[in-house]
């Protein structure tokens, strides 16, 4: 599962480890702890000796990928995305994203990231949306 490494290499150099002492303060292989730093990807076993090691929750170890850094319409650096994923429900939501929301009465998730420049606007569908379309009747591939 992907993993914030990121956080892990942050963690770790606040407490002024090296690799192997964070392995063996987590009970993991430095190979392990070298390949999750590198990689971002963890098993969950991994991902929980972590967090203990660290003295965090599990869930602050979790992959959150920044959707945009720039701007692709004037290269502005002053993006800023939604701290959580939005319900496309309500008005015309459920137009955005139909028949890919995760089940029968559930609505299909949002993100929305927005240049403070120029107003561009960039939604992007949530990850259980997104593995619902390539097997959905309803989309096709362009």
């Amino acid at each position: 599962m992907k993993i914030n490494a990121e956080l892990i290499v942050k963690l770790r150099k606040e407490r002024f480890w090296s690799q192997k002492e964070l392995a063996t303060a987590s009970g993991l292989h430095l190979r392990t702890i070298q390949r999750i730093e590198k990689e971002a990807s963890a098993s969950l076993h991994s991902k929980k000796v972590l967090a203990s090691a660290f003295d965090i929750n599990i869930q602050d170890l979790n992959y959150e990928e920044m959707k945009m850094k720039t701007c692709p319409e004037c290269n502005s650096n002053k993006v800023y995305q939604y701290k959580e994923d939005i319900e496309s429900g309500g008005g015309y939501g459920p137009d955005l994203l139909p028949k890919a929301a995760p089940g029968m009465f559930s609505i299909a998730k949002l993100l929305p990231v927005v240049c403070v420049e120029c107003g561009y606007i960039r939604l992007y569908a949530s990850e259980k949306a997104r593995e619902k379309l390539e097997a959905s009747k309803h989309w096709v591939q362009v």
